[in-house]
């Protein structure tokens, strides 16, 4: 019987902190499904602390991070949707 190997501390800490589970759960679908729910959260909270801030109810760095990290989300899904077009395109132009 095999041992499984143990997470690696800092990677296993960095995972919970940005609540991903430590282990594969085999299902695609739903690794995508929390994706796509993670990046409209972040998207959602970037507006909302944008229109705190300009009413004047939210810190400025609170802000820039709020911006910074809808920011980053919206470049990280134009990067995918890129690689899922590119992957679907060269899928097509395969012989049978």
């Amino acid at each position: 019987m095999s041992t499984p190997i143990p997470g690696i501390a800092p990677v296993s800490a960095a995972l919970r902190a940005y609540g991903a589970s430590a282990g594969p759960t085999g299902d695609f679908s739903a690794m995508v499904g929390d994706a796509a729910r993670h990046s409209l959260a972040t998207l959602r909270r970037g507006e909302l602390v944008s229109a705190r801030g300009v009413a004047g109810t939210a810190d400025v760095q609170e802000v820039v991070q709020a911006a910074t990290a809808a920011e980053l989300t919206v470049q990280t899904m134009t990067q995918l949707r890129d690689k899922v077009v590119g992957a679907y395109n060269d899928v097509l132009r395969m012989a049978v």
